[in-house]
């Protein structure tokens, strides 16, 4: 009976709820939050979000934060809707609402005329009535780019969509025939071209004299025709640039035409970037070996991934710009002097 007295004596502000709790344990803590939780309801003011507690126990893993995730794609969506008001609202044009395209006003009067029975038909008005009901003839159109004539005259107009008009056939026969008159050769962006034409093309071009540019640029050139072109530099001496860019050659022809380099001494200029596939490591390095045997070769036009052959190749044409220079490994030396 002495202690129950002595409890209720007590006051509430005799104890002390932050020693007491300082003498709990860390499960003893978890116990007391969870009983907590089920006795005192959640205050509606706060979001749905924080009133769950944390009910995982497994650390973070690696460099997460799930809070840091929270605030970006918060500001993320923020961004996007600041960008939405920011946007001019679209507005059509008076015209462009009373506008009706001729296949839409057929279609309706079609309708039209199919919901009607075939004896209840109108019959046909006094032609100032219906002129009268039409809009106008400029009304009806959607309103379009006035080109001036000048400027249509000026446009050439061809067959093909690339708008390369080449003649295959007879500039082939004047490729054959060693006509002084052909001198570059520009087959970029032809459409279906016949691999055999191409394959004869660089066939006719090894015994040529006379042409100095050959151009094949996106003409869906494969391995065949690069191995074929590799044995023709073998033989021509006239061709100073040659462009193979976009098409679908390998690693393995791109290193057979570098190869015949070697025994080439008149082509000034490389390009065949943006292949169809990659090139790869060991093709680059292969590239850059191969063309230390050729002192001619000015321009290349390929981008190299790998840093070591992309400076191999850079200090080789700077080497042939100037004939003074030679390469020691991978450093360009003059008389002796490292640069």
């Amino acid at each position: 009976m002495s202690d129950s007295r002595d409890l209720d004596d007590l006051n509430e502000e005799d104890i002390d709820e932050d020693e007491i709790l300082a003498m709990l344990s860390p499960e003893e803590l978890k116990e007391l939050q969870s009983e907590m939780d089920v006795i005192i309801a959640p205050d509606e003011n706060v979001p749905v979000g924080q009133r769950q507690k944390d009910q995982t126990e497994k650390p973070p893993t690696g460099t997460f934060d799930h809070r840091s995730l929270v605030d970006y794609l918060y500001w993320e969506k923020e961004s996007n809707r600041m960008l939405e008001e920011e946007r001019v609202p679209a507005t059509l044009l008076p015209s462009e609402v009373r506008a009706q395209t001729p296949e839409e006003s057929s279609e309706d009067e079609n309708t039209s005329e199919d919901r009607l029975p075939a004896q209840e038909a109108p019959e046909a008005t006094d032609t100032n009535e219906t002129t009268d009901k039409l809009p106008p003839k400029e009304e009806r159109k959607i309103n379009k780019l006035k080109i001036p004539k000048l400027a249509l005259d000026n446009i050439k107009m061809t067959s093909r969509p690339s708008g390369n008009e080449t003649n295959l056939e007879s500039t082939l026969d004047k490729i054959r025939n060693n006509n002084p008159s052909v001198t570059e050769v520009n087959l970029n962006n032809i459409e279906n071209i016949p691999k055999e034409m191409l394959l004869d093309y660089v066939n006719a071009l090894k015994k040529n004299k006379h042409v100095k540019t050959f151009s094949i640029a996106n003409t869906g050139v494969d391995e065949n025709i690069a191995f074929s072109l590799a044995n023709m530099l073998r033989e021509n001496r006239s061709i100073t640039t040659l462009n193979i860019e976009s098409n679908f050659i390998t690693g393995k022809g791109i290193v057979a035409i570098i190869r015949c380099l070697q025994f080439n001494e008149t082509l000034t200029e490389l390009r065949f970037h943006n292949q169809r596939h990659m090139l790869g490591h060991h093709a680059e390095m292969e590239i850059s070996r191969l063309l230390k045997a050729n002192n001619t070769l000015l321009k290349m036009g390929y981008h190299f991934e790998q840093p070591g052959p992309r400076m191999v190749v850079t200090n080789l044409l700077t080497r042939n710009l100037d004939p003074t220079l030679h390469v020691q490994g991978d450093i360009i030396v003059k008389h002796g002097t490292m640069l």
